[in-house]
């Protein structure tokens, strides 16, 4: 009501002063009357906004979007005709005016009511994840940025959770795809029961992996609410959770709060990634929170990627030791290397030692009498050794989460003088 009064009399002496004469309708009011509009609409903008910054201690970011102010400014205008449509209405006919004027409103008002609704159920399926109901990645993502532009503004705490379904492909395999999308569409619902009456924002991520963002929030209350919810989670049954390791239905989760020296939201889903990460390499069903002094979190990725890349080198066991033996040593080379590099990150090291075990991979793909051949090769054979590179790139491309070792394998027979292959990449072109 205040808000009105202050809208309506900022118009009443704005239309005064720019020469505007009240009682009539006049052809010559009308840049009164649309300045009038104009200063209304603002006034309007103004304290709402000011209502969203003090009282709800929230920014009201929609103030400035030049989209929602073009939609409102429309709505505005629209007033503005409606009014002079009632005015002359009045003067014409008075009550009958009055009833026409009721039945138009009426009429567009369940116009609008059914374009909102149909906008609603629209916007609801482009936000939603069809399966589970439950907000989408890209939702996900722009509520992310928002809540972390707001949070670190206003210096309150915000938390992310990443949730990972154990043992779900092993679920999948053994009930079939249908079963398995009937069990995420149960822990998505279960998800949705948990943050009922919070301000959490709860969405499908990505395959078996669910995201939980929460607002004023420190970790500390996030890992009890979460740790309370694992625990209900076990205790829920589900068809066919009894023949997957943990016989009971169990989640994997990575917490990690928003910190004063992060500067985008990407930084927060990375924490939250290598959390769950460190939860799943602690055997899964548990919750783990991100410490950044912790750095086995790294340490046990390394070894679980090198004992994954030395099984694929053993294949040169039975074919070409001579290549085994090569990789064991190139391996041994870089650790040392690595360890006198100063100016290297422990994670740089790692994919340094990790690029050297494997980066003669593509040679399983020559034949084994080029390979073990004792004298000189010929033209074309030596054609097909130099594909090695190529061949390495692509097995190792095969799983994504190897794709950092890719430059090592595919360029690591180029040479600082041009004359390497397969590029002839020269100098500081090579990375």
């Amino acid at each position: 009501f205040s808000m009105y009064c202050l809208m309506i009399i900022s118009a009443h002496y704005v239309f005064h002063l720019s020469g505007g004469t009240v009682g009539t309708i006049n052809i010559t009011n009308i840049f009164p009357y649309i300045i009038s509009l104009f200063v209304y609409f603002l006034v309007n903008i103004l304290v709402l906004s000011c209502y969203f910054i003090i009282s709800s201690q929230r920014l009201f970011n929609g103030v400035l979007n030049f989209g929602l102010l073009k939609e409102v400014g429309m709505t505005y205008c629209i007033t503005l005709i409606l009014s002079l449509v009632l005015l002359f209405l009045l003067q014409e006919a008075k009550y009958f005016g009055v009833f026409l004027f009721t039945i138009l409103i009426t009429f567009l008002s369940i116009a609008f009511r059914k374009l909102l609704y149909l906008y609603q159920e629209k916007a609801n399926q482009v936000n939603r994840d069809h399966l589970t109901g439950l907000y989408n990645h890209g939702f996900f993502k722009e509520t992310l940025k928002e809540q972390f532009s707001d949070c670190k503004l206003l210096k309150q705490p915000l938390t992310l959770a990443f949730l990972d379904l154990d043992d779900f492909k092993k679920y999948n395999d053994r009930n079939g795809h249908l079963q398995g999308d009937r069990l995420l569409a149960f822990f998505g619902k279960l998800l949705q029961q948990a943050v009922e009456g919070t301000n959490f924002t709860v969405a499908r991520y990505g395959g078996e992996e669910f995201a939980i963002l929460m607002p004023n929030t420190t970790k500390e209350d996030a890992y009890a609410f979460l740790n309370r919810l694992r625990k209900e989670v076990n205790d829920t049954y589900f068809d066919g959770v009894e023949h997957i390791p943990y016989r009971c239905l169990s989640f994997s989760c990575g917490i990690a709060e928003m910190e004063k020296d992060m500067h985008e939201s990407d930084e927060l889903i990375h924490r939250a990634d290598q959390a769950l990460y460190y939860a799943k390499a602690q055997g899964k069903n548990n919750v783990q929170l991100y410490d950044k002094h912790n750095m086995c979190l790294d340490e046990i990725k390394f070894k679980q990627d090198l004992e994954a890349l030395e099984q694929q080198v053993k294949f040169f066991l039975s074919k070409d030791v001579y290549t085994y033996r090569h990789s064991k040593r190139v391996f041994k080379y870089a650790l040392e290397f690595g360890s006198r590099l100063d100016e290297l990150t422990v994670h740089e090291r790692q994919t340094l030692a990790l690029g050297a075990i494997i980066h003669d991979i593509g040679k399983i793909e020559v034949p084994r009498d080029i390979l073990n051949k004792s004298g000189k090769l010929e033209k074309h054979e030596w054609e097909i050794i130099k594909k090695h590179v190529t061949w390495g790139r692509e097995i190792v491309a095969a799983e994504k989460r190897f794709d950092e070792l890719i430059p090592l394998v595919e360029l690591h027979h180029e040479r600082y003088d041009g004359k390497g292959y397969p590029y002839g990449l020269k100098g500081e072109e090579i990375p």
